[in-house]
């Protein structure tokens, strides 16, 4: 399985990726690799993390060979879809975080043209998850979220025991409850 994981700095890209990949471990996998593509993710920029299960020698996925898109953030999105693969799956969420040419009057955010992009290019299952989050009382808890969407949706080869496992053993334990509430959250949220 090849999965990409977008968004921006801040959100919990890379926690996704760690939970994701302690799933894969637990599942069995025999090799499992991540990487990050960062920059200037600590000031708002875009963050890319992969995931990737089997016989590789690198952690990135080439343009076209993700079978799982996860983005956190609806710009992010559309921007990195190429990498999924044809007949890939995409889960989105709704947030919008304005790029810094978007607030300086620069550039336009024009949220029905980048929705109409995604829609055109896949068949992504769109998401509120700042909502979801917002309403279990942390923000911060979006990745989680997006994971129990993913999960609900079908398109995470683990088990949900696992993926609660993966969960209790790589989040602090304070924040434990919260982020299987959120995960929880996310599969409700497909069922809709």
């Amino acid at each position: 399985m090849n999965i990409v994981i977008s968004g921006v700095g801040g959100q919990g890209t890379i926690l996704a990726s760690k939970i994701l990949a302690e799933a894969a471990k637990q599942s069995g996998a025999e090799f499992v690799r991540t990487g990050e593509t960062i920059g200037m993710s600590q000031r708002g920029g875009s963050v890319l993390s992969f995931l990737r299960e089997g016989n590789i020698s690198s952690p990135y996925i080439q343009k076209g060979g993700a079978d799982l898109l996860l983005s956190f953030e609806l710009c992010e999105g559309a921007r990195n879809l190429p990498y999924l693969k044809k007949g890939g799956n995409a889960v989105i969420n709704t947030a919008k975080i304005k790029p810094l040419s978007v607030s300086l009057g620069n550039a336009v955010y024009d949220e029905a043209a980048i929705t109409g992009y995604i829609n055109e290019n896949s068949s992504a299952t769109f998401i509120d998850a700042e909502k979801i989050a917002v309403s279990l009382g942390n923000a911060k808890c979006i990745n989680i979220v997006m994971l129990g969407a993913a999960f609900g949706k079908g398109f995470l080869n683990f088990g949900k025991e696992t993926l609660i496992e993966a969960i209790k053993s790589t989040v602090k334990p304070q924040f434990t409850e919260l982020n299987i509430n959120a995960f929880e959250k996310g599969i409700e949220a497909t069922e809709l």
